[in-house]
């Protein structure tokens, strides 16, 4: 359980200094509210990954808490560092490049996160079952 928690606290880190850096960058460019329309712009990016992980990491948090307890194998848990990686990869993606394109990062990071919201719904509602 030590790992998921910790797991969970990562994922509140990333989302915390990207809403720092989303408001460093308010301040910088003088934008109150919104963003420009540039998808290169960095303030576009980061708000951008701010929001994703906003939608995508309380859902993590849960299933990452849930799974546990809902009996499943030892090595399950070993899960909740894939996902802080994939969020990572997605992230550095989304910060690095100008949006207007996909990267080699965001792609990865989005096909794992994708893959891995699956694997562990599968197996909570595996594990609550038998």
């Amino acid at each position: 359980m030590k790992i998921a928690i910790i797991s969970v606290c990562f994922l509140a880190l990333i989302q915390t200094l990207l809403g720092l850096a989303v408001s460093l960058c308010r301040r910088k460019y003088k934008v109150s509210c919104g963003c420009p329309d540039d998808p290169a712009h960095i303030l576009f990016r980061v708000r951008t990954a701010f929001q994703n992980c906003a939608e995508w990491h309380p859902l993590f948090m849960a299933l990452m808490l849930v799974l546990p307890m809902a009996g499943s194998a030892p090595w399950t848990i070993w899960l909740n560092p894939l996902v802080v990686g994939a969020r990572c990869l997605l992230v550095a993606g989304l910060v690095t490049e100008p949006l207007h394109k996909p990267n080699n990062l965001r792609v990865m990071g989005a096909a794992f996160n994708y893959v891995l919201a699956l694997a562990f719904a599968a197996l909570v509602l595996f594990s609550s079952l038998s």
